[in-house]
């Protein structure tokens, strides 16, 4: 696959690097990348050869290398691509997610993350244009529990959460678009709500405790559970998600209004509530297989999420965009699926230590965003230009074992899940990304075949 095209999406080592480091270094981690990229199925080991394995390994066990070095180019990319975008909104989505590696007995610097499981945890921000298309990582942190990376002293695991908004702050505070920060149940946190947000972000979390509300138009207060009755009927809209692995669309009914959110006990409402924001309460009412549009069985948990934004809710359209961009939300724990089981298979990874890991999990963070971008823009866009996303040679590949000419992106991809046994169907046109990755280590290979010939 091409890494050098407009979406440039390749690790780079920062100019302030050693010397050792922003040269030969650089380019071992372009090749490294260009091997995880075409050959994603593979081990770490089995993708980079036994030799050339060694000198990956050696500079992310580097001292002077870090997430934050291998990341630098990918977030100027990501950056570009967000100031071309012709969409008006950015979703920054945000989530945490556990790693595993209770297996590695030998490494060091791991920590608990649920029981005496042994791990790390890793926190991510990734942009979305309005329509879902992920544009790349604005944001990663990691840390561990009892291990080699833990908080400061003092700290709690639910400052991520800021941290996330000051990135946002920080790199997007002179975008002309709005950005809109989203986060699931776990940012509902009183100080998030109010915490300082530069003119062009937005803010959208799913609450779930039952916080005091101050109804604006009323004025009442209720709690959350019970203040649905008071905000004005929105009627229906339908959303498409994923449950269970599974393509639906959820029809849910919808209420909003003006709300003022009352702080914890031991501050005054009066002086403390928030100013501002509005709740988008979405409750299922009935779902339908997205391609057969079917209806299905209701779920053990019907979709009910009460959204609190600052974004305006003045108009039907306003109302349905904000559960929109909600549920968009979603592509953020494809991305997670991407680097664990979907793809990579990054908990398989053997390290030394957590500094080399961690490295790693940055390295292949990239990766899993490249596959990822593949997999919505061929949804998004099959018939633009294949040139793009592949190299000629490998569409060159493409054609001699296809008998036909390639130019499209979704002729390509099409042509790459043939060689795997994927067959297109009505409810399926295109592989999804754990097909994709297998079909990548076929090119890959057939590539080298036609090389040697």
């Amino acid at each position: 696959m091409k890494t050098t095209s407009n979406r440039n999406a390749q690790p780079h080592v920062r100019n302030d690097a050693n010397e050792s480091v922003s040269t030969a270094g650089k380019k071992s981690l372009e090749k490294a990348y260009q091997r995880a990229l075409s050959k994603p199925g593979l081990s770490f080991s089995q993708c980079m050869g036994n030799s050339f394995r060694q000198t990956v390994a050696s500079l992310l066990s580097r001292p002077d290398m870090s997430d934050q070095h291998l990341l630098s180019g990918h977030l100027q990319s990501t950056l570009a691509r967000v100031a071309a975008s012709e969409h008006e909104y950015i979703i920054a989505a945000q989530d945490t997610t556990y790693y595993n590696y209770s297996g590695q007995s030998s490494m060091t610097g791991l920590g608990t993350i649920q029981g005496k499981v042994r791990g790390l945890l890793q926190h991510n921000m990734l942009l979305l244009d309005e329509v879902g298309l992920p544009l790349g990582l604005l944001a990663q942190q990691y840390w561990t529990r009892q291990g080699g990376k833990d908080l400061p002293a003092g700290e709690k695991e639910s400052q991520k959460w800021h941290q996330g908004l000051s990135a946002v702050n920080e790199h997007l505070s002179a975008s002309n678009k709005t950005v809109v920060v989203v986060t699931d149940r776990e940012g509902d946190i009183f100080s998030l709500f109010k915490a300082e947000r530069q003119p062009p972000v937005e803010l959208l979390v799913r609450v779930h405790q039952p916080r005091h509300l101050e109804v604006v138009a009323q004025p009442d207060v209720h709690k959350l559970p019970q203040v649905a009755p008071h905000l004005d009927d929105y009627g229906q809209f339908t959303v498409n998600i994923e449950r269970q692995n599974r393509a639906v669309q959820v029809v849910l009914n919808l209420r909003a209004g003006a709300v003022n959110v009352y702080p914890d006990k031991d501050l005054s409402p009066s002086r403390h509530k928030t100013q501002g924001l509005s709740l988008v309460i979405a409750q299922e009412v009935a779902c339908l297989d997205r391609k057969t549009q079917q209806p299905l069985p209701p779920p053990e948990q019907p979709a009910l999420w009460y959204l609190l934004t600052s974004l305006p809710i003045d108009s039907l359209e306003q109302v349905q965009r904000v559960v929109q961009f909600y549920a968009l939300r979603w592509r953020i724990e494809r991305f997670h699926y991407t680097l664990k089981s979907g793809a990579l298979n990054v908990e398989k990874l053997q390290f030394d230590d957590i500094h080399t890991l961690i490295n790693a999990l940055a390295f292949y963070s990239v990766v899993a965003w490249q596959l990822l971008s593949l997999t919505y823009a061929i949804r998004e866009d099959p018939h633009q230009s294949a040139l793009g996303f592949f190299e000629p040679s490998e569409l060159q590949v493409l054609q001699t074992l296809t008998s036909k000419t390639i130019v499209s992106l979704g002729e390509a991809v099409l042509a790459l899940g043939r060689m795997v046994g994927f067959a297109p169907s009505k409810k399926q046109p295109f592989p999804g990304v754990k097909v994709l990755a297998t079909a990548l280590d076929r090119l890959a290979f057939a590539s080298m075949g036609f090389q040697a010939a």
